[in-house]
């Protein structure tokens, strides 16, 4: 029996994308993965388009158990929904033995901002603090603002630039900070201390944290995304001006194969260091790496082969990595041919 039987035997699979109920979406048709549809079809996977929505969540759980594998794009907040309802279906769905693109656990080891804390002491790590309570926080925070110069407040869960501050408290002891959100780049409000605590106590409201990360100037070299599937680099996304970028609006970001000589240098560095020591850092074995992830990268020095020196990380992404590089298609596919074959 061929691999190609065996799956077919093991029933449809399911591309899941977030839509309020009837809204029509369909990641079939849709631009980032209707190439990806295709190919599963033209492989011989059955592919249905699920919507998800927490409305019809309790309805969703007994019609997904049709599926052997499932490949979810939803993110961490999408119109004020978190993903813990999503979290528990799709966990349940994973002891009941359909295979999830990136199962919960992994993203919560991998793709949340507390893994740029774990990941500080590395060669492509950075100055990062990590506050657990509003206590630490209020206590800690202006003695790195004093030392290290203007910081990124991240939260620990989030997608889009949602929650993500640039922080300026150059001018606290005279009462004033600061405050620029990366989804408006080009407004800062100025406030005092206390307001500046009381606005990001709430954030500390759900037993959530606070990423503190340091400023990097170099932001204006552009940044890297690259793409992962497995534990194998598939392609490379290049954006010139991004969120935070002075005085500028977010550029169009651009896509390049897993083979593009501009990032080789990454590419190699990722698959036979970078990544094994993330899985060693975070336990995310082979085979609970997503099926797409990626890892953004600021390009601290631009004529030089020292990795370490040329790239450090700023965030890793893992609950909803859309749109993707066509050259990710084919190695997508792959993996979920190899994971049901397991």
């Amino acid at each position: 029996m061929t691999l190609e039987t065996r799956i077919m035997k093991t029933g449809p699979i399911a591309l899941m994308i977030f839509g309020e109920p009837g809204s029509g979406r369909n990641a079939l048709s849709e631009e980032k993965y209707k190439k990806l549809a295709a190919l599963f079809n033209e492989k011989g996977f059955d592919v249905d388009s699920v919507i998800y929505h927490d409305s019809i969540a309790h309805k969703l759980a007994k019609e997904l158990t049709r599926y052997k594998a499932i490949l979810v794009w939803v993110n961490p907040l999408e119109k004020g929904h978190d993903r813990k309802i999503l979290d528990a279906l799709l966990t349940e769905l994973t002891d009941k033995g359909c295979f999830i693109s990136a199962h919960p656990d992994t993203i919560l080891k991998l793709g949340t901002k507390e893994v740029l804390y774990s990941l500080r002491e590395t060669e492509f790590g950075g100055d990062i603090k990590l506050y657990r309570s509003f206590e630490d926080f209020k206590q800690k925070f202006l003695l790195s603002k004093e030392l290290t110069g203007i910081r990124i407040l991240k939260p620990y869960r989030g997608n889009g630039g949602n929650g993500v501050f640039k922080i300026d408290a150059s001018n606290y002891k005279n009462n004033r900070i600061g405050l620029t959100h990366a989804k408006n780049a080009d407004e800062e409000r100025i406030v005092t201390i206390d307001d500046f605590f009381n606005e990001f106590e709430a954030s500390f409201a759900t037993n959530d944290m606070l990423i503190d990360q340091e400023w990097n100037h170099n932001i204006t070299n552009g940044m890297v995304r690259c793409y992962l599937t497995g534990a194998k680099v598939t392609g490379f996304g290049y954006q010139e001006v991004n969120a935070l970028y002075p005085g500028k609006s977010p550029s169009q970001r651009y896509y390049f194969s897993e083979d593009c000589g501009l990032f080789i240098d990454l590419r190699n560095i990722m698959e036979t260091k970078w990544v094994p020591l993330l899985q060693e850092i975070t336990g995310v074995k082979n085979e609970m790496l997503p099926v797409i992830w990626d890892a953004d990268f600021f390009i601290n020095k631009v004529n030089t082969e020292d990795t370490g020196k040329k790239y450090s990380l700023c965030e890793i992404n893992a609950s909803c990595v859309s749109p993707f590089p066509e050259s990710a298609i084919p190695y997508i596919v792959e993996e979920v041919k190899n994971r049901l074959a397991l």
